[in-house]
């Protein structure tokens, strides 16, 4: 298979694991106990929109639309990471993610990284989301770079 094709197998695999984990409650892999129905649809929906419109861009093969969907497979990444990894790694959150909300949403899902002191853990559902959006953005950059 091609590089074009892992890149769009993955981009893929993404918007599918992102639409089940956001709409389906798999406890103790993710908790959806505490968000409405219209919560889990509208970021479900918000998502999947930002997810489908860099796969279409992606399918195009034209480079400079390919570059955008690449911009936005690394933005994907970056705010898992800063919405994750910062609190881990530092305790510090993000206005939109405080702690009180890592508390009541996600306290009692499966976790596999050791605890750092008192910080937020990613949980495992996390943990495999923000692996498949790693390698989608690599994966998806090499094709666009081996297209130029």
């Amino acid at each position: 298979m091609s590089i074009f094709l892992w890149a769009v197998f993955l981009q893929v695999l993404l918007l599918i694991y992102f639409e089940l984990t956001t709409l389906i409650n798999l406890y103790p892999w993710n908790d959806l106990s505490k968000y409405s129905y219209q919560e889990r649809l509208l970021e479900a929906t918000i998502n999947g929109i930002i997810i489908v419109i860099g796969i279409i861009l992606f399918v195009t093969k034209v480079k400079w639309l390919m570059v955008i969907s690449v911009v936005l497979w690394f933005a994907f990444l970056f705010m898992q990471l800063l919405t994750w990894w910062m609190p881990y790694l530092t305790g510090k959150h993000l206005k939109q993610f405080p702690r009180s909300l890592y508390d009541t949403h996600f306290q009692e899902t499966l976790k596999i990284l050791p605890p750092i002191k008192n910080h937020c853990i990613p949980d495992a559902q996390h943990n495999v989301l923000q692996l498949l959006s790693l390698a989608t953005f690599v994966i998806s950059l090499m094709a666009v770079i081996t297209q130029i």
